[in-house]
């Protein structure tokens, strides 16, 4: 090899030993290619892309869907009544007792008879009166009674107050001892219930309810004493009525029905419920109204019109005031 060869070599070798070693082979190429795979996110599959791809559910707080229907607001009149059903119960009882050792001759009262404080429940007499009457011939009582009346009389046993004669421990010619217990009488009757239809109108102690006996209709008035709202039920209470009047016979421990009034006004304004919305426990109507003076941020509302946007909404109510779709 002559020396022009040697000095080409040379030189060739020295420009490959100049080239920087990432551009020299293709091995460091490839390991940047797989350093690059192992960054990237894995790809999710074919499921999740739809769901994905899916417009997510309004919230359950949404606005209801307003629409372009203009609708007046009427004048009229407007009553409010709700069905009940319940059940009586004795309030307040107390025992009438023998006053002493004696005999009960007369029994003037029946079960559920309604007594005040005038209403002889009973007569009783001394073990001596008793004795004597019992000497006597059959047809001579009532002249021994007149005879003797100014040392041995009857004793008219009556309520303390007025109510309801619960319970009777005695019966005629029975002999008792001081402190026997002869009678139970409730001061209150008290009608446990609910309302068997959605009341949307707010309650209030004091309301009256005509109500009637489920199998006979008899009749009687009562009055709201106390109500309880419903689990899970915003339109349903449980009820506590008085009795006010009490009817001869009213049972205890049976189903009595009608219905409570709750309010009346015969000139009002009127919408239909389903055209108000809420929120926060306050009710909202999107109603028309005149402007006074304007700015870009702020408008002065000078009156309230007549008119109000209709809503719609999608979902049904249900009796519990949820909504179901």
């Amino acid at each position: 090899m002559n020396r022009k060869k040697l000095s080409l070599l040379c030189a060739a070798a020295a420009l490959l030993l100049a080239v920087p070693p990432v551009a020299a082979g293709p091995r460091p190429a490839a390991k940047k290619q797989v350093s690059t795979k192992q960054a990237q996110p894995k790809a999710p599959p074919a499921e999740e892309e739809e769901e994905r791809e899916k417009p997510a559910p309004p919230p359950a707080s949404a606005a209801p869907l307003i629409t372009q229907t203009l609708n007046e607001i009427k004048t009229g009149a407007i009553e409010v009544y709700t069905p009940v059903t319940g059940v009586t119960t004795a309030q307040e009882t107390y025992d009438i007792y023998a006053p002493f050792d004696g005999r009960i001759e007369e029994v003037h009262t029946e079960l559920f008879s309604f007594a005040t404080t005038a209403t002889i429940l009973a007569r009783i007499i001394s073990m001596e009166m008793a004795a004597l009457l019992d000497s006597t011939p059959e047809g001579g009582h009532k002249q021994t009674e007149r005879r003797w009346q100014d040392v041995y009389k009857f004793y008219d046993i009556k309520p303390e107050t007025q109510g309801i004669v619960t319970n009777i421990y005695t019966s005629p010619r029975t002999t008792v001892y001081k402190g026997d217990r002869l009678f139970t009488v409730a001061k209150k009757v008290i009608v446990i219930g609910r309302n068997t239809a959605p009341l949307y109108t707010p309650m209030a102690n004091g309301m009256t309810a005509d109500i009637e006996h489920y199998r006979t209709g008899e009749p009687f008035k009562t009055r709201l004493v106390n109500f309880l709202k419903l689990k899970d039920s915003i339109y349903y209470n449980r009820l506590w009525l008085e009795v006010l009047e009490f009817p001869n016979g009213i049972r205890i421990g049976e189903q009595f029905d009608g219905r409570i009034f709750i309010g009346a006004n015969p000139s009002t304004r009127l919408v239909p419920r389903r055209n108000l919305f809420e929120r926060n426990g306050k009710k909202y109507l999107l109603m028309e109204v005149e402007t006074g003076l304007v700015t870009e941020e702020l408008a002065e509302i000078t009156v309230s019109g007549t008119r109000y946007l209709e809503i719609r909404t999608p979902d049904k109510e249900t009796e519990d005031g949820k909504q179901k779709k």
